[in-house]
C-alpha cells in the first residue's frame, strides 16, 4: 500500500478582484472537502489571498493575465502553486520588512510577504515558460 492518496485541483481566474474573489470562494470550498481544520483553514486562505492582491496589484499592475492556482493533499500535507504570467519576481528574494523604525520612516511594502512566510511552512520559487511559479507547503 504505502502511498497516501493525493487529491487535486486546479483553477485559473482573470488577475483581477474579481477573480481574487472567485479563486477564494472555490478554496474555500476545497478546504471544506477536504475537511481542514479551521486554523489551517485561515492559514491556507490567508496566504493564498495575500499572493494573490499582490500578483493583481503589483505583478499585473492593472493589465489582463491569467494566473492558475492548483492545491493538492498528499496524507498530512496541503501544497498550493500559484502561477502568473505577471513581471518576474521572486517573493523569497524580498527582505524582511522593516518593523522596528517608526512608520513615517519605513519603506512601504513587504509585510504581506512577510505575513505568508509566517503562515506557510514552506515556500518555493521559479520562473518558467514565462511565468511565475510559487509553490507553499503546510502540515495539516
Amino acid at each position: 500500500m504505502g502511498a497516501a492518496l493525493r487529491m487535486s485541483q486546479t483553477l485559473a481566474v482573470e488577475g483581477t478582484q474579481a477573480g481574487i474573489q472567485k479563486a477564494v470562494d472555490a478554496l474555500q470550498a476545497w478546504s471544506d472537502r477536504e475537511r481542514l481544520s479551521d486554523a489551517a483553514r485561515r492559514r491556507l486562505l490567508t496566504a493564498l489571498d495575500e499572493i494573490l492582491s499582490n500578483v493583481v496589484r503589483h505583478g499585473l499592475a492593472e493589465r489582463p493575465g491569467l494566473i492558475e492556482v492548483t492545491l493538492s493533499r498528499e496524507g498530512d500535507v496541503l501544497t498550493a502553486e500559484v502561477a502568473d504570467d505577471a513581471r518576474p519576481f521572486n517573493p523569497l528574494l524580498a527582505p524582511p520588512p522593516d518593523t522596528t523604525s517608526p512608520l513615517e520612516a519605513r519603506q512601504p511594502g513587504g509585510l504581506g510577504i512577510a505575513l505568508v512566510r509566517a503562515l506557510t511552512d514552506a515556500m518555493e520559487y521559479e520562473r518558467r515558460d514565462d511565468r511565475n511559479r510559487l509553490i507553499m507547503t503546510w502540515r495539516v
